[in-house]
């Protein structure tokens, strides 16, 4: 009857432990958003990028939606572009993310610290199709 006693107690005081929230940077107060995105290498081997800044309100509240809190297990120079956050052409702060299937998340440092989370589906077609409306520079 004991060990059903400890076995209980265990089970509710590990139940009770509250996870660490995560604190990420306000990106409510951003007036534009630059997205970059690597697209191939040229004949020097140098990688080609895409640029276009966003500062449409709407957008950029789209943009901002897919900052998440849920955890993803970054993995080292998967990025397929970078999100910088402006407010009166200061940088909030930079993100970079990956949109592929297996891969997707966005991550960034903040307070020291490293930060990734996951990108649905959804959110990472919407990057992507913001490429598509651009040029390479």
């Amino acid at each position: 009857m004991r060990k059903y006693a400890l076995l209980f107690l265990m089970l509710i005081c590990s139940c009770n432990k509250e996870k660490e929230q995560m604190v990420l940077p306000d990106f409510g107060k951003a007036d534009k958003v630059s997205l970059t995105y690597k697209t191939d290498f040229d004949s020097a081997g140098k990688i080609i990028l895409k640029n276009i800044d966003i500062t449409d309100p709407e957008e950029i509240s789209k943009l901002r939606a897919t900052i998440t809190t849920i955890p993803f297990d970054y993995q080292y120079c998967l990025s397929t572009g970078t999100m910088a956050f402006y407010k009166d052409s200061s940088v909030i702060t930079e993100v970079v993310f990956n949109t592929t299937k297996d891969f997707r998340h966005i991550a960034f440092n903040y307070n020291n610290k490293l930060i990734a989370i996951a990108l649905s589906e959804k959110d990472a077609a919407m990057l992507e199709s913001y490429k598509d409306k651009i040029s390479i520079h």
